[in-house]
């Protein structure tokens, strides 16, 4: 164990820091230990993208993202066309988020998570989002 990856080393770091702040019910789920539906999946690649927790992201993408490519698909023609349902949908990320620091572990961990996701995504994600937008 003493040699360990790069990307290793990161996804134990970034365990150790979401598991110690989720509930265990999402543990369960990222290490296929209890079933993930699409919005579990949506939610957690969200929290994780969010927290910049990159290799615990690709982990949960190389996992699961397998089980939900038509559900993928969908939201990806639903973005693509600007379907009337994005507005829900965001809403909805934002309910998760929400819950998310609102379930922490304590109140200083409560405080530091309302702060991060108050700021959004960082400038990076957010200006690939817009490109990702911008794409026809």
């Amino acid at each position: 164990m003493a040699n360990l990856s790069k990307f290793k080393k990161r996804l134990m770091l970034d365990e150790i820091t979401f598991y110690s702040i989720c509930e265990d019910t999402d543990r369960q789920k990222i290490l296929d230990k209890a079933e993930m539906t699409f919005d579990d999946f949506r939610r957690l690649c969200l929290l994780t993208d969010y927290l910049e927790l990159t290799a615990l992201h690709k982990f949960i993408w190389d996992m699961h993202a397998y089980k939900f490519i038509d559900d993928i698909e969908a939201v990806y023609q639903k973005c693509k066309n600007k379907d009337e349902h994005i507005p829900d949908m965001l809403l909805e990320t934002g309910r998760w988020l929400d819950n998310f620091w609102k379930n922490a572990p304590n109140d200083t961990v409560a405080y530091l998570l309302h702060e991060i996701f108050s700021s959004g995504l960082s400038q990076k994600k957010a200006e690939s989002f817009d490109e990702f937008q911008d794409c026809d």
